[in-house]
């Protein structure tokens, strides 16, 4: 069993009901088991796109990972840009939901299709309702379950990331207030990342389980 490699891969990050009450999951589509192996954390250079604001792209530090698949050279240069874009994402949720919806700057570096659409529009309730996002979203247990790369089109290309998130270590609330206390509570969220462009951005974000180990 064969897991992703840590060399270096350049590139440029629907709405939560997790980070909303349960922001952006929209369904629970199951849940697996698996054995997997644990795969080591990298720290890539995310290479910045045509719409980025800084001039010189930034470390960034893959988290660790686990899969079952048996992976080839590209599957695992697949593995990295995507995990790329799942950190850029989690950071860009982070900032925008933290700033009450009011920074939106570079959303699209790492959001595309329905994951940019309920960005923007959580993005838009929060402004509207004078909310943030107290505390933050968080990852562990990042597994990637499947992948799927395309011999016609690198713009086919998917992955899709388990992982889990402490559901009760953020909240939206009026602004002015402070983070609640919540009893503790795990999710197990699966995110899809997909080539746009030819750069890897998260497309879709659902909710695997509503339980996390």
């Amino acid at each position: 069993m064969r897991t992703g490699s840590s060399r270096p891969h350049r590139r440029p990050a629907r709405i939560f009901v997790a980070v909303f009450s349960a922001l952006s999951l929209v369904s629970v589509v199951g849940c697996a088991d698996n054995s997997p192996v644990a795969a080591p954390t990298s720290t890539l250079p995310a290479e910045q796109s045509d719409t980025g604001a800084t001039d010189s792209p930034a470390e960034v530090a893959i988290p660790d990972y686990e899969t079952d698949l048996t992976l080839d050279k590209e599957e695992k240069k697949a593995i990295e840009g995507a995990l790329v874009a799942f950190v850029g994402y989690i950071d860009t949720i982070n900032r925008v939901f933290s700033s009450g919806g009011t920074d939106l700057n570079d959303i699209e570096a790492y959001a595309a299709a329905d994951s940019l659409d309920s960005l923007r529009q959580s993005a838009n309730d929060l402004k509207e309702d004078s909310k943030y996002m107290a505390g933050e979203y968080d990852y562990y247990d990042v597994r990637v379950q499947n992948i799927d790369l395309s011999s016609n089109s690198s713009d086919k290309d998917s992955v899709k990331i388990l992982f889990c998130s402490h559901d009760s270590k953020h909240a939206v609330v009026d602004k002015g207030e402070a983070m609640p206390n919540q009893p503790e509570t795990s999710l197990t969220i699966l995110q899809t990342a997909s080539k746009q462009d030819g750069d890897w951005k998260i497309s879709n974000q659902e909710l695997w389980s509503k339980k996390c180990e």
